[in-house]
């Protein structure tokens, strides 16, 4: 997936080095304003944009869909990021979080459009003066939804958590869509949540100066031995993963009852290529667009 550069990834390792060096940039004043890191309370949606939304959306139905899928029905209106195309945007819970579907650009790769953090005490008007010093792309955003773009290109969305039991997309107008014949279809799984976003970063350790700032030092956590490059971070029960872009970038959607012998069973049923992970903890496969996704427990 290509994604715009607008500056260059940080070489900073820590929030003071970070500070230091926009200092000697000449640019110290971008950053003064930001007192804090966000109080993520955790990740509300993911976003991807393929070129057939239908198919995707029937897709991601068929593995974790049930009464829950929504549909935003104006098509002219609605964007599913400031800098993307409208189009209709389909919505299915994860448990605890939503995946939004999205078209693409013309040319453009299938792939993460953006991700949604989820903050505590959400204040847009007192936030918009903050996000100067994290690349705050689309200061004419209304407060309700602000946005920023990390050093590689990906897009965050800012904004309160969204109230579980409400209709998943309610905010852009979506609306729930009838199953055929009315009777709901029964998921292959249970998603409760969505447990990793891996994002696919050139330099992994200078990313994480941005992210560091975002969300804190503390929510930092150490790489594990099967991925030394990667920085990972919590976002309330989910984790955040800056990988090596060799990796490329993925989600992880966490099941009840989880099995894996049992998934890949299910999923090959299903016409889908699937295997366990080397260690057994998750079971891999891609979507018809080739975004890998992960099902673990």
């Amino acid at each position: 997936m290509k994604h715009d550069k607008t500056f260059h990834p940080l070489s900073a390792i820590t929030r003071r080095d970070f500070l230091a060096g926009m200092a000697l940039l000449g640019v110290a004043g971008a950053v003064r304003g930001w007192a804090a890191p966000l109080p993520a309370a955790g990740l509300d949606h993911l976003n991807i944009h393929v070129p057939n939304v239908v198919r995707s959306a029937d897709f991601y139905i068929k593995l974790f869909g049930g009464v829950h899928v929504s549909r935003s029905p104006n098509a002219k209106a609605q964007t599913p990021n400031p800098d993307s195309p409208s189009g209709v945007l389909w919505f299915v819970r994860l448990g605890e979080n939503s995946l939004a579907i999205s078209p693409t650009r013309p040319q453009q790769n299938p792939g993460i459009d953006h991700i949604c953090f989820a903050i505590t005490g959400y204040d847009g008007v007192a936030m918009k003066g903050q996000l100067a010093g994290l690349n705050h792309q689309w200061p004419d955003a209304p407060p309700n939804n602000l946005w920023v773009r990390d050093p590689d290109g990906y897009v965050i969305q800012l904004t309160r958590g969204a109230d579980p039991t409400r209709v998943p997309g309610s905010g852009v107008g979506a609306v729930l869509v009838e199953p055929p014949g009315g009777v709901p279809r029964q998921p292959a799984f249970r998603a409760t949540r969505i447990a990793q976003l891996t994002l696919a970063v050139p330099a992994p350790n200078s990313s994480a100066s941005y992210y560091r700032m975002l969300l804190g030092d503390a929510a930092e956590t150490q790489p594990n031995a099967q991925s030394p490059q990667s920085r990972r971070f919590r976002v309330g029960p989910s984790e955040l993963i800056l990988g090596p872009a060799s990796g490329g970038e993925s989600f992880r959607v966490s099941v009840a009852g989880f099995n894996p012998a049992a998934a890949v069973s299910t999923l090959q049923g299903l016409g889908v290529a699937a295997a366990a992970t080397p260690d057994r903890n998750a079971v891999s496969f891609r979507d018809p667009d080739g975004i890998h996704v992960e099902i673990s427990g």
